[in-house]
């Protein structure tokens, strides 16, 4: 994949203005859209001043936005100046993050089985095959903003608003630890291969089948979130040691 390191804030741009809907909620939805799908990384700062500039609004709607995403958990205040940035997860955390999705996305996705239609099935297929085009040509943005369309498509369809809200919650703190995890050996090949199992039990109508699919598809990726946090702390530490050196 050529482009996990792109610039995460070139990804976003003006807030489009909906009827009916406030500034706040507008920019809370961009944000947290974006940190589910990975525009961001662990430990990248998220400037005030910076998001409004990037979707071209005033400060008061993105402060509120921000303060909801820090009580959301998908963003966190750290050291003495109390930056605002994207949390870094712990050993722990990602485990604990794992058992919790596999209980709660295999069983939505069980529930919704019996309830995805035709319609449905073509815009879960259309995700999994810009999913697919993803992989062959290396574009990290595709396959990162329909993998979670794929997963999100599926699990509304149980219409269990309130399972669908802590999916979400999950989401938006493994989110930004997932591009990093793409450059993982091997990890577009068993994603797409717990994918394809999945839309093949969807087409099957064999819920059994479609809840062992995306718990492979959870398991088998926390597996490669696990290597690459514990890679991506070595590389920050070894860096900062570097840094320390150089500014003696």
């Amino acid at each position: 994949m050529n482009d996990v390191q792109r610039d995460s804030w070139a990804r976003l741009g003006p807030l489009a203005l909906q009827e009916g809907a406030t500034a706040q909620s507008l920019v809370y939805a961009t944000l947290r859209h974006a940190l589910i799908s990975g525009y961001f990384r662990p430990g990248e700062e998220i400037s005030l001043r910076k998001v409004a500039a990037v979707l071209e609004t005033s400060v008061t709607p993105v402060r509120e936005a921000l303060r909801r995403l820090e009580g959301d958990g998908g963003l966190e205040t750290f050291g003495g100046n109390r930056v605002l940035r994207v949390p870094i997860l712990t050993d722990a955390e990602l485990i604990d993050i794992r058992d919790i999705r596999v209980n709660l996305e295999g069983f939505a996705a069980a529930q919704a089985i019996n309830r995805i239609g035709p319609s449905q099935m073509r815009v879960i297929s259309n995700a999994f095959n810009l999913m697919q085009s993803a992989t062959e040509t290396g574009d990290v943005d595709m396959y990162l903003e329909n993998n979670w369309r794929f997963h999100s498509l599926i699990y509304r369809a149980a219409d269990r608003p309130i399972l669908m809200n802590q999916i979400k919650g999950l989401w938006l703190r493994v989110g930004p630890l997932i591009r990093i995890a793409v450059a993982a050996p091997m990890h577009f090949d068993q994603s797409m291969a717990s994918h394809c199992a999945a839309l093949q039990a969807l087409r099957d109508g064999d819920p059994e089948a479609l809840q062992q699919a995306i718990i492979r598809d959870i398991t088998e990726a926390a597996s490669d979130l696990q290597k690459t946090l514990r890679i991506w702390e070595a590389q920050t530490e070894q860096h900062s040691r570097r840094g320390g050196r150089n500014s003696k």
